[in-house]
């Protein structure tokens, strides 16, 4: 009978070392000299998956040796269709003790289903040159006659690497502090998607300032991780940083968070959670659901001193909403921590102050009139500044621009090699944000590409979307996109809002939803806007976020099926 299964300590055995590595591999090997390691939880809350850093090195080293007899050779990339389990943590350090280039993507069939996704990763395939795909059995048994090179399954991989001994390790050939790590794609658009590569050197730059500097990592801290492991979040910020600082951290698939929200609350309350991180959705996600709760969980959420939230404009409403929803729970609104980063300069460029208060601030200019939550300030070794996009002339404080960054784990250029990355003689890189800066804080007041202007002014999709879903929360969280259409060479507001079944024939409470909506967008923005209803999904990003400009995409190329719009028109 199989023992049952026991989660890994959150104290550790060994000193705390803040990722001063120079390696994926040597990390490992300092972290299995402790008891710390991974633990994976299903949508209930069961744990269904143990693994210390201890096994993950001697079971990573035999799958290694595995990948080597099917005849894969140094430097070749493979695709991992990335998934949260224990075999996708011993596959990725395989490939770190033989050379070979993982380059995790996530299966999301969004608008244009299957064939759009095959096309996506046809193109990942090309753009990649990779030797091989990894999934899962279920999805290698679905698309593997509909790609050009071999499909294998995790599963298979790790147990046929049973057979090996322990290797010695001079059948191995870990990469140097030189070498690639893995390739990162980054959301970027659904044709076109853009891999970076991410080094030995980068990781380890980006993480020791993280660890060290951002989040002040403690021996007592113990994380909790819902975040996919093909985003960058996921991977670097809870999968390689706890190997490289020896933490444990507990596990939950972004798709069993979507379905019970609640069980990561649930979760962090039970094994005393001090470190997480989600999207701005993805508290407010687990908000509404605990609020339409009629059997509320019992929570103490005291222990959590880092609730890292970052990916979108945040609203200082939603932190204090939170905050006030979850203050019997022992949660405190100093355990916020913004942060701001990009796939482009390996993880994080700025965090606010650990156990301080977020920063805001309230601008009054032309461009913007609100309140703003401030991203910190700039980690040791980068630089943030702020220029006007037009005269690229550096700004002023307090002037709304383009956000340009610097640092030592930037990266210059994509994989394929089609074209740098944006940049300019100094060095700093093109972050596609606006913002500005206040001593030294960076504040985000959004994507450039998501700013709708009418008439001059400037109007953001974020909060269009935000005072929405405050006033109609029916809609759900993720199931509208305001995006900006131009039309004579005006510009015009539409919203794009996703629909359930039952709704999708019921004309007349889509009337009335149309009205809500656009009563609310003139008092809100002064404007007129056009409502568009689809049955489909909106898309998202890797995170989990609305991919406005890909919802705008496939509603101007035809791809977004339209049952109703504000005309009346079917």
């Amino acid at each position: 009978m199989p023992s049952e299964l026991v989660v890994t300590p959150t104290l550790n055995s060994i000193p705390i070392r803040h990722g001063d590595f120079t390696t994926t591999t040597e990390a490992l090997a300092y972290a299995a000299g402790g008891e710390a390691g991974f633990n994976f939880f299903n949508v209930s809350g069961q744990l269904t998956g143990v693994l210390d850093y201890k096994q993950m090195q001697a079971q990573s080293m035999r799958v290694a040796l595995q990948l080597k007899q099917q005849g894969f050779s140094r430097h070749d990339r493979l695709i991992f269709i990335a998934e949260t389990t224990p075999d996708f943590l011993l596959l990725f350090f395989a490939c770190q003790y033989l050379g070979l280039i993982p380059c995790p993507i996530a299966f999301t069939v969004n608008l244009g289903g299957m064939p759009a996704y095959l096309e996506k990763l046809n193109r990942i395939i090309v753009s990649s040159q990779a030797k091989a795909i990894i999934s899962s059995l279920s999805i290698a048994d679905a698309i593997g006659k509909s790609v050009s090179i071999p499909m294998l399954a995790y599963s298979d991989i790790v147990h046929q690497a049973q057979q090996f001994h322990q290797p010695d390790p001079s059948e191995l050939a870990p990469f140097t502090a030189d070498e690639p790590a893995y390739i990162q794609f980054s959301s970027g658009s659904t044709t076109y998607p853009k891999g970076v590569q991410i080094s030995q050197r980068d990781l380890q730059t980006n993480i020791y300032a993280v660890l060290r500097y951002g989040m002040k990592l403690r021996p007592e801290d113990r994380s909790f991780n819902w975040l996919p492991f093909h985003h960058n979040m996921g991977m670097i910020g809870f999968l390689l940083a706890s190997v490289y600082g020896q933490r444990t951290v507990d596990c939950l698939s972004a798709e069993n968070f979507t379905q019970n929200p609640l069980i990561w609350l649930e979760l962090m309350s039970k094994y005393k959670t001090a470190i997480t991180f989600a999207p701005v959705f993805g508290y407010q996600f687990a908000m509404k659901k605990y609020a339409e709760s009629d059997n509320k969980p019992s929570l103490n959420l005291s222990s959590l001193r880092v609730a890292g939230i970052g990916g979108d404009l945040i609203s200082p409403d939603m932190l204090k909403m939170f905050s006030g929803c979850f203050a019997s729970s022992g949660f405190q609104y100093q355990s916020f921590l913004p942060s701001y980063g990009l796939t482009e300069t390996t993880l994080a460029v700025t965090t606010s102050d650990v156990d301080q208060p977020p920063v805001i601030d309230t601008l009054t200019s032309e461009l913007i009139q609100k309140p703003i939550v401030s991203c910190g300030k700039a980690l040791p070794g980068f630089e943030v500044k702020i220029i006007d996009g037009n005269t690229q002339v550096r700004l002023a404080e307090r002037e709304i621009g383009q956000i340009w960054v610097k640092g030592p784990s930037i990266i210059t250029r994509y994989i394929d090699d089609q074209a740098p990355i944006e940049s300019d003689d100094e060095g700093y890189i093109y972050t596609g944000d606006l913002g500005y800066l206040w001593q030294e804080q960076l504040f985000i007041s959004g994507r450039e590409k998501d700013v709708i202007i009418i008439r001059g002014r400037n109007i953001w999709a974020q909060d269009i979307e935000w005072s929405l879903l405050q006033a109609i929360p029916q809609i759900g969280v993720n199931n509208m996109a305001t995006i900006g259409i131009n039309e004579q060479q005006e510009e015009r507001m539409a919203i794009l809002v996703s629909v359930s079944e039952e709704l999708v024939a019921d004309h007349t409470q889509l009337q009335r939803l149309t009205i809500a909506i656009q009563n609310l967008t003139r008092q809100i923005a002064g404007v007129q806007a056009s409502v568009l209803f689809t049955p489909q999904k909106l898309p998202l990003t890797s995170s989990g976020k609305l991919a406005r400009a890909q919802a705008k995409e496939a509603y101007l190329s035809g791809n977004m099926a339209i049952i109703y719009d504000s005309e009346g028109h079917i």
